[in-house]
């Protein structure tokens, strides 16, 4: 045999040791050495292989020829890694502060959340990118939560341990088990996860690993209150003069300088919302003969900005609806009736002139907007929509609920305010 099964056995033979011999040395199970052997398996990973070199002793230069045959089987077999990360993007803008924070305090499980379209699993990625070297693998994993049927504990330690080149002979059958083996694999490997998309602390608890080993980086719409030791990211909207540089980033219309107002204008109608700005700059960058100008018309509409800010299988609209899905049925009124309440934020008692509920409910209501990214918490007791999100929440009351019902609901929300003042 030839390659890197054929090399590896050959100076297994030369150093005169048998297979149970360079596992014992080298912490590596027997059936993984037979099976790089044979080329029943893939190259090993540069921990692996560091091992198993110095467990054989091997000189500089046939280290050399190992690794080198490694990864030539690697690229021979096309085969593609699991789990591997999404690609950083080369225009990544802002979240200085964040990255920073991530460095200065370092912890084992870090979680990035915020609003839909905020940007979390662009930092995510980012921040793995630029740790690359710290870490033996790097690992993505979508948790799916926003979808009908998030992916389960026990699936997504299968798909992780699969990833890590543990044998499927080897992976537990019993949920329990298999989350189990993924902690322990976790806490033996300096690896960096990335639990994208997590649902809540039921899906992402039983995978994070003990003390030791690599770092957990979850991404959630909601904050995961529930989960203890975590270093809390939580991500706004960008500030106007990194909106503007994501736009000339992306779209060379936008470096002009006479067009900087009108790209400023582009980016505050996108709420400086990450994903509304690179859907605009890739509008106007696959339109050549658009100017900024051109854009800033199509975007100046408000009934038609949500619909502008959608591309191919990417929208901003779209990324509120998953969140949306998730409320309940009186989290869902409420959420379409508050666009009736006049003024750029609230406080909770509008809540039982909306919807009728009980006063002392509001707040679990509100709470429910919150927690899924959809209202934003502006001080101890009032609350306010995101640009982009109040549109969405208009749009759903218009389909949602007839003319007539619309109508009273203002009635009664003026008639209140009205009295309120007075009082």
């Amino acid at each position: 045999m030839t390659g890197f099964g054929g090399r590896l056995r050959s100076l297994r033979r030369g150093a005169g040791l048998t297979m149970e011999q360079l596992a014992e040395a080298s912490g590596v199970s027997v059936r993984a050495i037979s099976d790089m052997e044979r080329g029943h398996s893939r190259a090993p990973q540069p921990r692996t292989l560091a091992a198993l070199a110095v467990a054989l002793e091997v000189s500089d230069e046939e280290h050399d020829l190992l690794a080198g045959s490694a990864r030539a089987q690697r690229m021979e077999t096309g085969r593609p890694r699991l789990c591997e990360p999404p690609r950083d993007v080369g225009d990544f803008v802002g979240r200085v502060a964040e990255i920073d924070r991530i460095g200065r305090f370092p912890a084992q499980v870090i979680l990035v959340h915020g609003q839909p379209g905020v940007g979390k699993t662009a930092l995510a990625v980012h921040v793995a990118a630029r740790r690359a070297s710290r870490f033996e693998r790097r690992l993505h994993l979508d948790l799916r939560g926003v979808d009908a049927e998030p992916l389960e504990p026990g699936e997504a330690a299968r798909q992780l341990l699969r990833a890590l080149d543990v044998s499927p002979r080897r992976i537990a059958g019993d949920t329990d088990e298999r989350c189990s083996q993924i902690r322990a694999v976790l806490g033996e490997r300096h690896c960096l996860v990335i639990l994208d998309n997590a649902a809540d602390e039921a899906q992402v608890r039983p995978l994070l690993p003990g003390p030791g080993g690599g770092t957990v980086l979850i991404t959630s719409r909601r904050m995961l209150g529930g989960l203890e030791g975590v270093l809390r990211i939580g991500l706004d909207p960008l500030a106007p003069d990194e909106s503007a540089a994501l736009l000339r980033s992306i779209a060379g219309q936008a470096g002009d300088p006479s067009a900087a107002g009108q790209v400023g204008e582009v980016a505050r109608l996108c709420g400086h919302l990450p994903l509304a700005l690179r859907i605009a700059g890739t509008r106007l960058a696959t339109r050549t003969t658009w100017t900024v100008g051109n854009l800033l018309d199509r975007l100046a509409v408000a009934d038609r900005r949500l619909a502008v800010l959608s591309t191919g299988d990417t929208g901003v609209a779209a990324a509120f609806a998953l969140s949306h899905a998730q409320l309940s049925g009186e989290g869902r009124a409420l959420f379409r009736r508050l666009t009736h309440v006049p003024g750029p934020d609230f406080a909770a008692p509008i809540v039982s002139v909306l919807t009728g509920a009980d006063p002392h409910d509001a707040e679990d209501r509100l709470d429910e907007l919150v927690e899924l990214g959809l209202l934003q918490s502006v001080g101890a007791d009032r609350y306010r929509f995101h640009d982009l999100i109040r549109l969405f929440a208009e749009e759903r009351l218009r389909v949602e609920e007839p003319a007539g019902a619309r109508a009273a609901t203002r009635q009664r929300v003026a008639r209140w305010l009205r009295d309120d003042a007075a009082r």
